[in-house]
C-alpha cells in the first residue's frame, strides 16, 4: 500500500485507471482519491545501479531515466535511529520521490523542508504498519 505523501492527507493511493502503466518507463501512475495528488510507482521495483559515498543511483523498468539520491550526514543520522541502512534509506527516498511525482534527476535528502516532508511520510507509513520497504 502506498500512502499519499501530502502532509495533510496520508490516504492510500490507487492506480490511476486513465493513465495506468507506461511500458516504456516501467512506471504506474497512482492517484489519491481524497486530495487528487498524482505520483508514480515502479511496477517492478527500483534497482540499485551503483552507490558511492552517500550517492545512490536507481533505475526502474526499461527506461534510460534514473533517480540519483544524495543523503546528507544529518539525514543518515536521523534515520539511523529507525535501524535503516544507508541503502535502505536511499531506496526509500527514491520510492518517496516517485510518489511525489519526481521520475528522474537528483534528489537530495537535506534541508529542513525535504527532510521534514520525507520524515513525516516515513512516520505515517511506520504508524500504519505498511512498512518502509518491500522485501
Amino acid at each position: 500500500m502506498t500512502l499519499c505523501p501530502k502532509a495533510d492527507c496520508g490516504q492510500p493511493m490507487q492506480l490511476d485507471p486513465h493513465l495506468g502503466y507506461d511500458a516504456g518507463t516501467g512506471l504506474q501512475c497512482i492517484r489519491c482519491h481524497r486530495c487528487g495528488h498524482c505520483g508514480m510507482k515502479a511496477q517492478d521495483g527500483l534497482h540499485l545501479l551503483f552507490a558511492a559515498q552517500h550517492e545512490y543511483v536507481f533505475s526502474y523498468g526499461p527506461s534510460p531515466s534514473y533517480l540519483k539520491v544524495v543523503l546528507s550526514t544529518v539525514a543518515l543520522n536521523l534515520f539511523s535511529i529507525e535501524s535503516l541502512t544507508p541503502v535502505q534509506l536511499a531506496t526509500y527516498v527514491a520510492e518517496w520521490a516517485l510518489v511525489m511525482g519526481r521520475v528522474c534527476g537528483t534528489v537530495r535528502l537535506a534541508g529542513n523542508l525535504v527532510l521534514s516532508d520525507c520524515y513525516d511520510y516515513f512516520q505515517r507509513r511506520a504508524l500504519t504498519g505498511s512498512g518502509i520497504l518491500r522485501p
